[in-house]
């Protein structure tokens, strides 16, 4: 089974319009819909859709619409009750595919229900082969609330795999509890080196550079990195391997997505690549959800790490076709058509360097830029 949790879950409302959002003007949509979300509760539906167990852990009261949206789905789920309502998020998508994303914080979470929370997700991990920690954290929870939650998990007499999938502080803290896999985009990724002072060591900084090795980056300057990232798999393969292979506490491996440039897989000493061919997005919510799904579908389907590196593309490609946060099922998916290549890392080659002869399709049977929200 694979547990997730959503300590920040919302109403996810898309409106599409017909063309280019106008600032100050009435539009009129042409299509509008609304699905329970969030990234855990998202990835409980992917995996759900497989005909796999799964089970949503989040706070709520059960008649609030996020709850009940998901007994209208017959998702399975737990909850705990906090008297407040759930958050909605709203998202414009236009017909290129371009996406404008408004979330709302969320109502506080008090310790009496963080604390329930970690209870419960603990008590429902017993036996689950992976547990995803996702999204963002709502007002009022410290950020170490997901490392706490992997503290409480590995207590377990036999616990199970691990994946967080958040960004900024949360993240950060998570990563001191050695999580099995993040999950992070460029931007997370740049964030997180720089928290850890390895851009240098990454190559996305110059030596020469004479700025502190830790320090915040602007936005302009973090954007340029991520597009350094999300243009280059082998730029993002050295920078996954320095964060895998530097002292202290680090993930065990990284699923680093990198919008329509695919996806790198890392792990200490192997990383690769894999791309989907161009196709026409519909919408970009959801797609890293429904990767991590497809990746830990892939894994606890049997597949080595580069074959569920494919079905994860697969599945992120497949939820860019879709409306509004939609979760596509294996039939939607063509990880026939995702190659994936090996690529160099600082412990196996030179940086700059790739292996050419290990590009290859997947022969299957089964035909993203998001932060956590």
């Amino acid at each position: 089974m694979i547990l997730t949790l959503t300590a920040n879950p919302s109403l996810d409302r898309t409106i599409e319009v017909p063309g280019p959002v106008l600032r100050g003007q009435v539009q009129r949509a042409v299509w509008a819909g609304q699905q329970p979300g969030g990234k855990g509760v998202n990835v409980s539906r992917a995996v759900a859709a497989a005909d796999r167990d799964t089970l949503a852990v989040l706070p709520g009261d059960i008649d609030d619409p996020v709850l009940t949206g998901l007994d209208a789905i017959g998702l399975a789920h737990r909850s705990v009750p906090t008297g407040t309502p759930l958050r909605s998020n709203i998202t414009v998508t236009e017909p290129d595919g371009t996406t404008t994303k408004i979330n709302e914080p969320g109502s506080p979470l008090s310790p009496q229900a963080q604390d329930e929370l970690l209870d419960l997700v603990a008590e429902q991990a017993v036996g689950a082969s992976w547990v995803v920690l996702a999204g963002s954290l709502p007002p009022g929870v410290d950020d170490d609330f997901y490392a706490r939650a992997i503290k409480r998990i590995r207590q377990l007499d036999r616990p199970p795999l691990i994946a967080v999938d958040t960004s900024g502080a949360p993240l950060a803290a998570a990563l001191m509890a050695s999580p099995d896999l993040i999950k992070p985009n460029a931007e997370e990724l740049a964030e997180l080196l720089n928290a850890a002072g390895l851009l240098h060591a990454s190559g996305l900084r110059d030596d020469s550079d004479p700025r502190d090795a830790v320090e915040s980056l602007g936005t302009a300057e973090l954007h340029t990195i991520a597009d350094r990232l999300e243009s280059s798999p082998q730029l993002t393969a050295r920078a996954t391997s320095t964060l895998l292979n530097a002292r202290g506490p680090r993930p065990r491996s990284i699923l680093a997505t990198l919008g329509a440039g695919g996806a790198v897989l890392a792990q200490p000493d192997a990383a690769w690549h894999a791309q989907h061919p161009p196709m026409e997005v519909v919408s970009t919510v959801g797609a890293g959800d429904s990767t991590l799904a497809g990746y830990l579908l892939g894994l606890t389907g049997g597949r080595e790490p580069d074959a569920a590196l494919a079905r994860a593309v697969a599945y992120g490609a497949a939820a860019a076709r879709l409306r509004g946060t939609g979760v596509p099922s294996p039939a939607d998916t063509r990880t026939d058509a995702v190659t994936v290549t090996s690529l160099d890392t600082p412990a196996t080659a030179p940086a700059g360097t790739h292996t050419d002869d290990t590009s290859h399709r997947y022969e299957g049977t089964v035909p993203e830029a998001e932060e956590a929200r």
